[in-house]
């Protein structure tokens, strides 16, 4: 048996039993004595109160992090509260401070939350009871910040944790099998051939997958900005169609035809993220037309706007499920048995919509679907510099 099995162990401390540091901010020595009384009034868990007597010396320990709240009173020396609190915040620090003043003023209550105060309290009306309330409901209210800021930050490592660590093999999955396609190994036979493509297929769909997910994330957490330039929409169709996606539809025998208006204009906007728009919209064409099936991708310029349309002979959207059709992980994947995230449409909807464009699906049982998105000749300063 080890000896540390005989030795004492630690217990949990338990939060009530710890006292509450509360540093008061106020150039008034009366006011300190006030707060001491009140301090002393409160019932249950104990508060140990200091004091700094000007804005100098309260900066200064405030951003020693040693106290759990800050209560700092409007009127300090020359500055004032909301100067304190603003520059304590420009300093890091994240503890909670509550504003003190001598007299109700809206204005200066919604300046103070606005700059980042948890509660405002005017003097002549606090108790013991008072202060206590505020200060409880503040930190508890700090303690679920706190809970949420942390499941964000494990939210952010566990997407780039796994975007990398999927994405990373199956790069490297891809070179593996161009170097076998290559015969750079020796020569295949054609059935070798067939199935090394169709292991490539898979894997190109694996990663597109993987890069939904990160670009949806990228939305929701507003990360993702866009890289605007002179776009040829039409040669930026036709090579996403018939590099990444011709395969699949010879795959399937379907008819894959392209109408693009030679007298399009150039468009401003980020070609990688309207290339994933047109890979979404095409893949879910082909994917969802039977087999004989065919597609038709068109494109026109009318009203200052390119217009794409991508129509299909698959089995149709029926119409509750287009009112959801574009939220995320909304799918008729397993429908189908399909394999997919969910994610494509909603992506799609996100990126036209941030270049000031329209995505759209018309669509009946039986009679194919055909979504539509349109894209402006010309971009507004405000989505050029758009940071979603």
């Amino acid at each position: 048996m080890k000896l540390s099995s005989f030795l004492p162990k630690d217990k949990p401390v338990d939060a009530e039993l710890t006292p509450i540091r509360v540093l008061l901010v106020d150039d008034d020595e009366d006011e300190y004595i006030i707060t001491r009384r009140i301090i002393s009034e409160i019932v249950g868990r104990k508060h140990l109160l200091d004091w700094a007597s000007s804005y100098e010396q309260g900066l200064a320990i405030i951003q020693e992090g040693r106290h759990d709240i800050y209560l700092i009173d409007y009127r300090l020396d020359e500055k004032n509260g909301l100067d304190l609190l603003s520059e304590a915040i420009e300093h890091g620090c994240t503890q909670p401070m509550i504003l003190l003043t001598g007299q109700e003023a809206r204005e200066v209550d919604i300046q103070a939350m606005k700059l980042g105060a948890w509660d405002y309290l005017v003097k002549g009306r606090i108790d013991a009871s008072a202060l206590e309330r505020a200060i409880r409901y503040t930190l508890e209210h700090k303690k679920v910040l706190d809970v949420l800021l942390e499941s964000q930050k494990q939210r952010e490592k566990f997407v780039a944790t796994l975007t990398h660590d999927l994405k990373t093999p199956i790069k490297a999955e891809f070179r593996i099998f161009e170097l076998l396609l290559s015969e750079r190994f020796g020569p295949l036979t054609d059935s070798q051939q067939l199935v090394i493509n169709e292991m490539l297929r898979s894997n190109r769909f694996m990663y597109q997958m993987v890069d939904n997910l990160l670009t949806a994330f990228k939305f929701e957490e507003g990360q993702m900005v866009l890289r605007m330039e002179a776009l040829d929409l039409n040669e930026l169709v036709s090579s996403t169609i018939f590099m990444d996606l011709g395969g699949l539809a010879e795959d399937k025998e379907q008819s894959l035809t392209l109408e693009l208006d030679d007298n399009l204009p150039l468009i401003p906007a980020d070609a990688l993220e309207i290339k994933r728009v047109i890979y979404n919209l095409v893949q879910n064409a082909v994917n969802y037309t039977p087999k004989g099936g065919s597609i038709k991708v068109h494109s026109h310029f009318r009203d200052h706007q390119a217009i794409v349309s991508i129509a299909d002979t698959g089995p149709g959207i029926d119409k509750s499920m287009q009112k959801t059709l574009f939220e995320p992980y909304a799918s008729m994947a397993k429908r189908y048995r399909h394999v997919g995230t969910g994610l494509g449409l909603y992506i799609s909807r996100k990126i036209i919509e941030a270049h000031q464009g329209e995505l759209i699906v018309d669509s009946r049982l039986g009679e194919g679907s055909k979504f539509i998105f349109t894209l402006p000749d010309q971009q507004s300063e405000k989505s050029r510099q758009v940071t979603l």
